[in-house]
């Protein structure tokens, strides 16, 4: 009685009372808080589940008979594109055997903007310096796609490169290697495996120290997607917590999927390769669907300590793990003895992992400028992007080299010219443009990204010296002909108070000279007299039409370029000539995909009619004199000895040093200088040109260079011109010419110049009186 009294005052006791409404406080408190972490897991794992970096990608390469495409290149081309020389006939894409003339090479699947490309085994015969043959299965294919080169990643703040792979890529062997190593009861518990956790806490202490972990593959994800790598009680449970929850919220399957999309595999090129898609192309260079048992358990041995494991770092220690994870599946009864036997005695084959050049950076600084009309900054680094673009990497790479080794042959031919080291480095910018479409093939905006990310060919403002000078002739051609004569002498001009005299590049002075000549020989005298008489506003404008921003006015000196331009300006502005009137739009973008293949993006080749075709081949024909006997005749002995057109550039105290240099079908612009503006001792010819002469060699066999095709509007007449230089010895007297139809000399025009060869007193007075000044000037 006396107890029963006693438990009915303790149920009544305040203390009771309280202790039951803080215990239902508390559950109260826990329910709200798995319910709010509950909506919180969903809505995380419902929206986008990661920042998928974009990937930017070259031109792809279209093969077929007949193309001048060698062995060795064809095998250099591979190797770009992360394929596999393998000792055996190519079983898994990615993979390629050559011997002798001919090469099998497993292509690999590939998505592109307009279709889906199934891998197949490509056998190509080469014969000299060009594709034989290409077949499939022994059928000839007149064409084949060999897929384009990843040039880079736009990353966002984590720097993680991953590939999202769905469960119906993943090979049944790498679920049984993970499940089997990282937690065999996956299938069994869930989201805690109360079991393992009491057997690996019974393991550890036995051996003293923490040998066995208890986390599940549930708990793995939590700790690697929701929770920070901290160590405390507190952590450990939520993420038990979240663990349960995911379960719950959940199948197996989706849970897996999401592990094998987060798991973190190690670094490569200063990112963090996560998930077993990225891991499986940067350690074995192909799909998740192509993967081996051997290379299966490799992966999930590496998931333990990736960095520890590697097998670029350590391949010793990389084969026995992945050797144990072998053994322990065989005794888990999931893969048979003669495939386990195979796998264990299989070499330890990696992807060459070329990595991305940063030297492709500065034509992905360009790049990124044209996405930003169309994307935001968050949608280009995390919303997986595919790019696809212009840029050709066997024309990068040469371009790449050619300013490398360029610069540092003129570098070390100034040094001993100035009997000492130059602290500051030489630099140098590079564009290679398809002058019909305006494609960029190439960009280098620079000698090293690394250390100087500026790109001076998009950004460097330089006087652009005698590149200048076609646009004059091309604005004088409206009534001038290539057979006109001009001055070339010291004439005074004022301008706002201030009196100008051109003088030439070697401070003498021709008298009566063509257009031609004077455009042949960069006749700085000949070209500012000619402006003057065809109005610099009229070259202004011709120069506006071209596409040209930067600031031009009407000084004197304009016809000189002495104006500030872009390497990029130049090189739209000369895509005029090869491109027959018409000015392309530069394009380095060409189409974006989305994350699921979806064309979002297509950025279609715009051109527009500056002039006539005919016009633009009469300046084309007198740029082909500038290589054939003007100032960019030393060409010829520099190897390039194919049809071209170009113009050489040095601007005062040779402070630059341009060559613009074109073919039908190719056009590269080249800027060398320092960027502190001193003095390079450098000529256009001795030093732009150079680099590319060397350019153009590295590339001559992807290139058919053909003669320029007159188009109509051109007729050719004999001429007999009345001029004093230059002497016949360098170009005759009496020549065809060139001219455009309706503005062409009369016969009487004609034998008038011839009479004039007779009168040439005046001319000569005029000309010692030029030779006078020109002394006088250079002892001033």
């Amino acid at each position: 009685m006396l107890a029963e009294k006693s438990r009915k005052s303790l149920f009544r006791s305040k203390y009771f009372i309280a202790g039951c409404i803080a215990a239902g406080i508390g559950c109260l408190a826990l329910a709200v808080y798995v319910f709010a972490l509950t909506i919180h897991v969903r809505s995380r794992l419902s929206h986008r589940r990661w920042q998928i970096p974009s990937r930017v990608y070259s031109d792809s390469e279209i093969l077929f008979p007949g193309e001048r495409i060698g062995r060795k290149t064809f095998i250099r081309m591979l190797k770009m594109r992360g394929y596999r020389n393998v000792p055996h006939l190519p079983r898994l894409p990615g993979r390629f055997m050559c011997r002798g003339n001919r090469c099998l090479v497993f292509l690999r699947d590939f998505v592109y903007p307009d279709r889906r490309f199934k891998g197949f085994v490509l056998e190509a015969e080469f014969r000299g310096n060009a594709i034989n043959w290409l077949q499939k299965n022994g059928e000839t294919l007149d064409l084949v796609s060999l897929e384009p080169v990843e040039i880079t990643r736009l990353y966002g703040k984590e720097k993680e490169a991953r590939d999202l792979i769905s469960c119906r890529q993943i090979p049944k062997y790498l679920i049984s290697a993970i499940v089997n190593t990282e937690d065999r009861r996956f299938f069994k518990h869930r989201g805690v495996d109360w079991r393992g956790i009491l057997r690996a806490l019974l393991v550890d202490l036995k051996s003293g120290r923490v040998i066995q972990g208890g986390s599940t593959i549930t708990q793995q994800l939590v700790k690697n997607y929701f929770l920070r790598p901290e160590r405390s009680l507190t952590r450990k449970m939520r993420e038990a917590l979240i663990a349960l929850i995911i379960e719950s919220l959940y199948s197996k399957k989706d849970i897996l999927e999401m592990y094998m999309n987060e798991i973190y595999m190690g670094q490569g090129n200063g990112v963090s390769i996560n998930g077993m898609g990225e891991a499986t192309r940067y350690y074995f260079g192909h799909n998740v669907t192509n993967l081996t048992l051997a290379e299966a358990a490799m992966l999930a041995g590496l998931i333990r300590a990736p960095n520890h494991y590697s097998p670029f770092l350590h391949p010793a220690r990389a084969k026995r793990r992945r050797n144990l994870v072998l053994k322990e599946m065989l005794k888990a009864g999931l893969i048979a003895k003669q495939a386990f036997q195979r796998a264990l005695n299989a070499p330890l084959v990696l992807s060459p992992t070329p990595g991305l050049s940063k030297e492709n950076l500065y034509y992905v600084d360009f790049l990124k400028r044209q996405l930003e009309a169309f994307y935001p900054k968050e949608a280009l680094t995390g919303q997986g992007l595919q790019i696809f673009t212009a840029l050709q990497p066997e024309f990068q790479e040469a371009a790449v080299k050619a300013v490398r080794h360029g610069l540092k042959h003129l570098e070390q031919k100034i040094h001993a010219r100035r009997h000492g080291k130059n602290p500051v480095p030489l630099q140098a910018a590079m564009i290679v443009v398809r002058p019909k479409t305006g494609e960029i093939l190439a960009m280098v905006g620079g000698r090293n990204y690394a250390k100087s990310p500026f790109n001076r060919a998009m950004d460097a403002h330089r006087q652009s010296g005698s590149l200048f000078k076609p646009f004059v002739y091309l604005t004088a051609l409206n009534t001038f002909t290539p057979a006109s004569v001009i001055y070339d002498g010291p004439i005074h001009y004022t301008f706002k108070g201030k009196s100008w005299t051109p003088h030439n590049y070697d401070r003498r002075y021709h008298g009566r000279v063509t257009l031609r000549t004077a455009l042949a020989f960069s006749l700085n005298a000949a070209t500012a007299n000619l402006a003057m008489k065809v109005g610099l506003k009229k070259i202004i404008e011709t120069a506006r039409s071209l596409g040209v921003t930067s600031t031009l006015s009407p000084y004197p000196s304009l016809a000189l370029g002495s104006f500030e331009m872009t390497p990029l300006e130049l090189a739209q502005a000369y895509c005029l000539f090869a491109g027959e009137g018409q000015l392309p739009f530069l394009l380095t973008l060409r189409d974006v995909l989305s994350e699921t293949g979806k064309l979002e993006q297509k950025k279609n080749i715009t051109v527009r009619t500056v002039c006539t075709p005919a016009k633009a081949y009469l300046v084309t024909s007198m740029l082909e004199d500038v290589v054939r006997y003007g100032t960019a005749k030393s060409l010829r002995s520099l190897g390039i000895l194919f049809p071209c057109a170009g113009k050489t550039g040095t601007t005062s105290e040779y402070r630059d040093s341009w060559f613009a240099g074109f073919t039908q079908d190719i056009l590269a612009v080249v800027w060398v200088g320092y960027d502190n503006n001193r003095n390079t001792h450098l000529s256009g010819a001795t030093g732009a040109m150079v680099l590319w002469a060397d350019f153009m060699k590295r590339v001559k066999n992807r290139l058919n260079p053909q003669p320029f095709i007159r188009p109509p509007g051109v007729v050719s007449r004999w001429v007999n011109v009345d001029v004093n230089w230059p002497p016949e010895s360098i170009h005759p007297k009496q020549y065809e010419e060139v001219f455009l139809e309706g503005n062409v000399p009369s016969e009487t025009e004609l034998s008038e110049r011839r009479q004039r060869r007779h009168r040439g007193g005046s001319l000569i007075k005029d000309l010692l009186k030029g030779i006078w000044r020109g002394v006088r000037d250079v002892f001033q």
